[in-house]
């Protein structure tokens, strides 16, 4: 499953806003040929070509991300997306999420690392300031780990081929990275810069991001702050050379990423398949992989966070696939958990999700799973031992007719 929030754009983004309308700083070239030399210092890498550096004014940044998210984000893909979040009850239809993605990438982008022009662009004022500082390490820990590892050629490699789990896997190896010796080198800046830092971004405009539902924050920190975890737990068990290693041996979901021992050990997902089947009047727009951070994020969205974390661990693989027919989407997603006990505690919380986000009527539960009585849309859970299917719909007639052949679908030998 994709990360819904863009997961590259023109490179890999960082989540800080810094700067106002100022113009960008000027002759800055001695004071950024320090931070080139404290970002090599803290990870303990060489640039092997000098980084590009161009600092902009806020707006001309913000320009720039909506420029690319322009060209980056299909219109219709997008629609399928928006239509699939408000049948899971995600967005409530007054959301325009193709809008809602350039508005709040333009507003929490502080600066970006491009790697096709592998040129660094940050917004900074009259002077840097420490926040700007940090930022630039940042997007310079990009840099060199891309040129040492080529990370960035196999993360949108992956995009290209829709692998969007993988992706997400890497991307968090990359931030987590970032974000982690971002932290190193401002606790060498003296401590007013530091408290400096955190005020500019306590200060940060956040307007977009309060207009929308928590999941979209948590969604665009989850790569930073699962990831900084995890880089954390490399470097602690393993060191630095051991984080190097993970770009070779890279993590491929987000179970590593929040589970790291099932990393170490190269846990692989289980191998899960839904039938192939097909739906009259509609086409397979989307299919793969959604992960134990999706299933944590969207299905469980209904839940208490703490439940949701329960209910997503033990995830052991899934497929899932979109259906749509130009105005209604249908969903069928196929779980299998660690052992039966796992499958157990998701059916239940996803029958409490779904009854707290979806426009379904009451639920049935039985030895089975849960099932619920037609409403404005049709929601199924099934629970077989260790498997868990789900299938949801605009229309109730789809959604049952699309359940049962799936369920043939596994009856047929």
């Amino acid at each position: 499953m994709r990360r819904f929030v863009p997961i590259l754009l023109a490179g890999i983004l960082v989540v800080a806003a810094c700067g106002d309308e100022s113009p960008p700083v000027a002759d800055a070239e001695e004071e950024l040929a320090l931070l080139v030399a404290a970002a090599e210092d803290v990870r303990g890498l060489n640039f092997v070509v000098d980084p590009l550096i161009k600092i902009v004014s806020s707006d001309e940044l913000a320009d720039r991300i909506r420029l690319q998210l322009e060209e980056d984000l299909d219109p219709e893909e997008t629609l399928v997306t928006q239509r699939l979040f408000e049948l899971l009850g995600l967005l409530d239809g007054s959301v325009d999420l193709l809008q809602s993605y350039t508005d709040l990438y333009a507003e929490a982008v502080g600066g970006y690392y491009d790697n096709d022009t592998l040129e660094m662009v940050i917004s900074g004022d009259e002077a840097l300031g420490p926040l700007a500082k940090t930022i630039i390490v940042h997007e310079l820990i990009h840099a060199l780990t891309d040129q040492h590892f080529d990370f960035a050629t196999k993360l949108d490699s992956l995009v290209d081929q829709e692998r969007y789990q993988e992706a997400a896997a890497i991307q968090a190896l990359a931030e987590g990275d970032a974000t982690y010796f971002q932290l190193v080198y401002m606790q060498t800046l003296p401590t007013s810069e530091q408290v400096q830092a955190v005020q500019e971004s306590l200060a940060a405009d956040t307007t977009v991001a309060d207009s929308l539902p928590p999941w979209f924050a948590e969604d665009l920190t989850w790569p930073y702050e699962a990831g900084f975890a995890f880089v954390d737990r490399m470097i602690t068990d393993l060191g630095v050379s051991g984080l190097n290693q993970a770009y070779t041996l890279l993590p491929t979901t987000s179970e590593h990423i929040i589970h790291p021992g099932s990393y170490f050990t190269r846990q692989p997902p289980r191998p899960v398949a839904l039938p192939d089947v097909a739906l009259d009047g509609y086409e397979v727009v989307e299919e793969g992989e959604w992960g134990e951070w999706n299933l944590e994020l969207y299905l469980l969205d209904g839940v208490d966070p703490g439940e949701a974390i329960v209910a997503a661990t033990g995830w052991g693989g899934d497929d899932y696939r979109i259906y749509w027919n130009g105005s209604d989407v249908a969903f069928a997603y196929l779980y299998v958990g660690d052992t039966p006990r796992d499958a157990q505690e998701l059916a239940a919380t996803l029958a409490v999700s779904v009854r707290a986000r979806m426009a379904v009527g009451t639920g049935l539960t039985a030895p089975g799973g849960t099932t619920f009585t037609p409403g404005a849309a049709f929601a199924l859970i099934v629970l077989d031992d260790s498997t868990v299917l789900f299938v949801a719909a605009d229309e109730p007639l789809v959604g049952s007719t699309l359940a049962a052949r799936l369920q043939a679908g596994f009856a047929t030998p």
